[in-house]
């Protein structure tokens, strides 16, 4: 699949994921703007940038990330990057500001919640 120089590759749902170093480890579940949700088995779904795609095809998608990169980069909502842009208003909606705020705060609690508990 090819695409503009730096422009990120849509996967397509139900594409094996595989990482950079070779893993298979789950299947795109569902696309939203720039993010697609992957369904791992054996573990909870979780979100990643569509930035993180170095190639896809309906029979596979390859990550930049390796394995290991995977947690780093893992989101439980998508962003609001790649949505339509508001052709009324030049800022987003108040609405949409407060969703991002909410989504920002619980993911850095969770990245706190690691951080405490790899320091135990």
């Amino acid at each position: 699949m090819t695409s503009p120089a730096n422009a990120p590759i849509e996967p397509t749902e139900g594409a094996p994921v595989w990482t950079a170093d070779g893993v298979q480890f789950g299947y795109v579940k569902e696309i939203k703007g720039g993010y697609f949700k992957l369904d791992v088995p054996m573990a909870r779904d979780y979100w990643l940038s569509t930035a993180y795609v170095a190639d896809a095809t309906p029979e596979k998608v390859a990550l930049t990330l390796r394995q290991e990169e995977l947690d780093e980069h893992r989101l439980s909502a998508p962003g609001l990057e790649g949505q339509e842009p508001n052709t009324t208003e030049s800022v987003i909606s108040d609405t949409d500001m407060l969703a991002q705020r909410e989504r920002m705060e619980r993911e850095l609690e969770m990245q706190r919640e690691k951080m405490r508990s790899g320091l135990r």
